[in-house]
């Protein structure tokens, strides 16, 4: 098994829900569920990779609270590597998750102290990273990482590693990350989004047209990941659709993508293939609640 390094945010999730519409300000109404729980990409994708057994790695900080401690502690406890997890003088950020009936939802999100996880921070701990798996993720959270210097990291990370990119929806709107994002696609191996980033980004409502294009100007290979309906895989010469494994009862739908993106990883981390159908299945595990208890306060 490669070694695993995942890049990116690490928060508390309070995750709150299920609603069927926003209540009037200054009202309140009750929900059947609120979860607290460790969150953010990097977190969710090291617990599944540590949970299947690969060594993994986060490079990431928090805040020198006790939530910060606390997570770092538990990931130790689960074997994931946190030489490189940072807990600097502030608090530890927080994501607040509002799910929908129809198990879609709504993020509020702070950045705290992960302002300072930026391109010299990330520089410094993989300088000299050789044969390795490096996904840089959450960077829609993370501004730091917005730098036009992250180019230049990726492309010399690139030369000895694989690469892999989740950016996540941003949080002001797409005219200013679009640019940001298109500027690292080529420097990286694999890009990861879902359905509606890639859309989005693409600046196009259908996505065989967006695939199309993506193929012509970049030379990542893509893996959009559309929810129940499957997967698409986006090559030079390549467009490739794959089903999602029918899911049981849906426990939890926050976190599936990070848990996709794990199991995409481990295919090649673990024997060098690109295993689909298994980043499926561990997507599906996640949705109905298999890798909680490792999370969950």
């Amino acid at each position: 098994m490669d070694r695993v390094i995942v890049v990116g945010n690490v928060n508390v999730d309070i995750i709150a829900g299920s609603i069927d519409r926003w209540p009037a300000w200054g009202t309140e109404i009750g929900v059947d569920s609120i979860e607290v729980r460790i969150g953010g990409q990097a977190a969710n994708s090291a617990v599944v990779l540590s949970r299947l057994g690969f060594p993994v790695e986060v490079v990431t900080v928090a805040g020198d609270d006790f939530i910060g401690k606390g997570f770092r502690a538990r990931f130790s406890e689960l074997g994931i590597d946190v030489s490189n997890f940072e807990l600097l003088k502030g608090r530890t950020p927080f994501s607040i998750a509002i799910t929908h009936s129809s198990n879609e939802r709504s993020f509020f999100s702070n950045e705290s102290v992960m302002r300072s996880l930026d391109v010299d921070f990330v520089a410094d701990r993989l300088r000299g990273t050789k044969g390795a798996h490096i996904l840089f993720c959450g960077i829609n959270v993370l501004r730091g990482l917005h730098e036009d210097k992250l180019r230049s990291l990726l492309d010399v990370l690139k030369e000895d590693n694989t690469l892999y990119l989740d950016t996540g929806w941003p949080t002001d709107d797409w005219d200013s990350f679009r640019p940001k994002v298109q500027n690292l696609l080529s420097s990286v191996d694999w890009f990861l989004p879902n359905e509606a980033e890639f859309l989005s980004l693409m600046q196009l409502e259908y996505l065989e047209e967006a695939g199309q294009i993506y193929k012509s100007d970049y030379t990542s290979r893509a893996l959009i990941k559309m929810g129940s309906r499957g997967s698409m895989l986006m090559g030079k010469d390549q467009c490739e659709f794959h089903h999602a494994e029918k899911t049981g009862d849906i426990i939890d739908t926050i976190g599936a993508g990070d848990a996709f993106n794990a199991g995409f990883i481990s295919g090649l981390a673990g024997n060098g293939k690109i295993d689909i159908a298994t980043a499926h299945t561990i997507a599906k595990d996640w949705i109905e609640g298999k890798y909680r208890a490792y999370i969950t306060f």
